[in-house]
């Protein structure tokens, strides 16, 4: 979950974690309506259920979430709370301090304001299961390998290939997905390297054809994760 928030202070760590608690606190008096959310990412894929509090102790949250989540919450031990109500457009990062799958029960302590980078992408990006070769080539220049992620904005590759000196920004990326070779005008955006390999992301432009493909590529991976979480529960 490391690259969907970033820590933030509006006063200090004290005083910022007793202003998420008085929140928490008058939504469970009722004072405030309650939108309040758990948001985890698993394989990149959102899970984000409404989450009711049960009581506030000390400086934890008691409260019932969704089984679903209460499975990712157990395998990640942190979460983020999503509300309208926390200030500057900002969510808060927590981490599990207790949780009960079986009876959907969490304890969640330590808080602080996070700026969710993952709300800002504009589209669901999942983590790739299968083999999808791709190659971004512009002019006389290319980086293959295999997709890392996608979504209908973008695209990872995976590869032991580093960018090429003086690769231009603009060009095309080619991939197949379910047996479909797809092309579309693709933008480098950055690199990372990861565990002996490059990340390298791109930013595309998908006509019809090639979104609708992503799409259903994406809906599947979302299927198959959150039958894997029930089966997770069971």
């Amino acid at each position: 979950m490391k690259d969907t928030f970033q820590i933030v202070s509006i006063k200090d760590g004290k005083q910022d974690m007793e202003a998420i608690l008085q929140v928490l606190r008058e939504m469970q008096s009722g004072r405030l309506k309650s939108d309040l959310k758990l948001l985890n990412y698993y394989h990149e894929v959102p899970i984000s259920f409404p989450v009711k509090i049960d009581s506030i102790v000390d400086d934890s949250l008691e409260c019932s979430a969704h089984q679903a989540q209460s499975v990712v919450l157990g395998l990640q031990k942190q979460t983020l709370l999503t509300s309208s109500a926390f200030p500057q457009g900002l969510g808060a990062h927590c981490f599990v301090e207790y949780v009960n799958v079986k009876n959907c029960f969490v304890v969640l302590g330590r808080f602080a304001y996070a700026a969710i980078r993952a709300d800002r992408r504009g589209a669901v990006r999942v983590k790739v299961d299968i083999v999808i070769p791709a190659s971004y080539h512009a002019e006389e220049q290319s980086v293959s390998g295999n997709a890392f992620d996608i979504s209908v904005t973008g695209i990872a590759l995976s590869t032991d290939q580093a960018i090429p000196a003086g690769l231009p920004e603009s060009g095309q990326m080619q991939f197949t997905l379910q047996g479909a070779v797809l092309k579309t005008p693709a933008r480098y955006v950055k690199s990372v390297e990861q565990e002996g390999e490059f990340v390298h992301t791109f930013q595309i432009d998908p006509d019809q054809h090639t979104d609708k493909a992503i799409s259903q590529y994406i809906y599947s991976r979302q299927v198959d994760i959150i039958r894997e979480l029930k089966e997770q529960i069971l």
